[in-house]
């Protein structure tokens, strides 16, 4: 009973983990950042938005109050200067209302909505002019429009005009009545509730869509945010699937050329090549245990001969034979680690080499060995390059020995240096190598023919080293047809590895 309580306390723990880690999930992800920021820049604009047509919508009312004011004062002013001042004064609109007041502070004329109410200013306080004030406040006289006060906000002009003495008889005294001038002051006020009022919709309207607008934003982005990613999880869903022994599987590759796509694709590209590089290796490791096992077999069978019949042996031909494959399997190992050491890398010294004399003592060596090919060296150039001496030697070593190996009675061996680099070139006269398998035979263990055996041929990693070689220095080799009719192989090294020659006494012609 007790242990049954502790497993459902595990899987409720258990549960609690993954809920708390889907909830991380949730909230750190990029579809919940894309929706904050989509949230973030679409609200701040909104309110950026609203504010400015909020400000142009109340400049522009407030300016048509301000202008309708002026228009007022201005038609009033014109009847005063005609002498037809009534009394009350037409009333154009509701929220307006005027006052023509003498230089005593006497109201002579004014609009209904005014009837009763004392100047509307001290007609001495009114600079010559006139003036237009955007807040009036009245607090010890408050007057009202359409029966209602008028707030705080409003436009006030005020507008002097010079008239005759005696053109209305309420203005100036008896004694001035009949000569000079007097001044009348025209009052129009005009409320700002209209425009308060169309502002306080706009934001009611603005508060009550708000909201509604974020919260569509939101969903949207979400949505649609979640659909753009749905490739993603898919690809990382498969590419979590991907182990060593399934490297054949693809990721899910979405149509279109968009972004995800080419990540899918570029992704598709990189299994491939894994997958190729893995088989690679593979092979590599399988020939090279088939490589190494055939001279342990034959290692082996011999000293087995040799004791089982230890009487009639001969114990010098035994043991040349076994010095002779166990020198093949040097040579191999040798050729395994460097053509190891050069794909992975590893940073060799650098100096500068002569390549022709390189070629020079590969031939000698060559010789020593003897053979009947003609090693034809009159075309040998003063060249140099940047590199592993070692590493070098053991590219010309190689085209060399491959070229002895195939040519039926010549080899031509040439350097040059042009302005690009400079060049090894490689030709036999043997059979060729047909156009079809000349990426092929720089494949290791790689061997086109019954002729190319390991009797008469190598190890099948020569060329493999001379490829690897030469691209860790920055250069390439390719094959082509050459003018002695066989196979011709040519070293091509870029001018940032190639040395110009010194000057030196040019060499005599060889030819071997």
């Amino acid at each position: 009973m007790r242990l049954a309580s502790l497993k459902r306390l595990e899987r409720l723990g258990t549960s609690k983990r993954r809920s708390v880690r889907w909830v991380a999930r949730a909230i750190f992800s990029v579809q919940t950042r894309t929706t904050l920021a989509a949230v973030f820049v679409v609200g701040f604009s909104l309110m950026a938005a609203f504010g400015a047509v909020a400000l142009i919508l109340r400049s522009d009312l407030t300016q048509n109050i301000v202008n309708t004011a002026k228009n007022e004062a201005y038609d009033i002013v014109s009847l005063v200067k005609d002498g037809q001042l009534p009394n009350p004064l037409p009333l154009p609109r509701g929220d307006l209302a005027a006052q023509v007041v003498s230089n005593t502070g006497k109201v002579i004329s004014y609009t209904p909505n005014l009837k009763g109410v004392a100047a509307l200013k001290n007609p001495g306080s009114v600079p010559p002019g006139g003036t237009v004030e955007m807040r009036v406040t009245r607090r010890a006289n408050r007057i009202s429009i359409n029966n209602s006060e008028v707030d705080d906000r409003t436009v006030f002009v005020a507008i002097p005009v010079q008239v005759p003495n005696g053109l209305f008889p309420a203005v100036g005294s008896k004694a001035t009545q009949a000569v000079g001038t007097s001044t009348l002051y025209v009052y129009t006020i005009a409320s700002l509730s209209s425009v308060d009022q169309s502002v306080h919709t706009l934001v009611e309207v603005f508060i009550a869509f708000y909201p509604l607008l974020i919260v569509v934003v939101a969903l949207s982005t979400w949505i649609l945010s979640r659909r753009a990613f749905a490739p993603v999880e898919q690809i990382r869903h498969d590419v979590d699937e991907i182990t060593g022994s399934n490297l054949s599987n693809r990721v899910f590759q979405p149509t279109g050329t968009d972004e995800i796509a080419r990540l899918a694709k570029t992704m598709n590209e990189m299994l491939a090549r894994l997958e190729a590089s893995v088989l690679r290796q593979k092979q590599f490791i399988a020939d090279a245990s088939h490589e190494l096992k055939s001279p342990l077999s034959a290692l082996r069978a011999s000293l087995e001969i040799a004791l089982l019949h230890s009487d009639s042996t001969n114990w010098t031909e035994t043991g040349s034979i076994a010095l002779s494959e166990s020198d093949r399997m040097q040579h191999l190992i040798e050729d395994l680690l460097l053509l190891a050491k050069t794909e992975s890398g590893i940073k060799f010294k650098t100096e500068v080499v002569d390549l022709d004399e390189l070629a020079r003592e590969e031939v000698r060596r060559i010789r020593r060995a003897g053979g009947g090919v003609v090693i034809d060296l009159s075309r040998l150039a003063s060249a140099r390059v940047v590199g592993d001496l070692e590493q070098v030697r053991s590219v010309v070593r190689n085209l060399a020995e491959n070229a002895v190996r195939y040519a039926r009675s010549r080899v031509l061996i040439a350097t040059e240096t042009t302005k690009d680099g400079c060049r090894l070139v490689v030709s036999d006269d043997g059979p060729g190598i047909p156009p079809g398998e000349r990426t092929e035979v720089f494949e290791r263990f790689s061997r086109l023919d019954a002729s190319r055996s390991r009797q008469q041929g190598g190890s099948g990693l020569g060329l493999a080293i001379v490829k690897s070689v030469v691209a860790a220095m920055g250069g390439s080799i390719f094959i082509r047809d050459g003018e002695l009719g066989g196979a011709e192989f040519v070293v091509v090294w870029p001018e940032s590895t190639a040395k110009p020659p010194p000057t030196r006494r040019r060499r005599k012609k060889e030819s071997v």
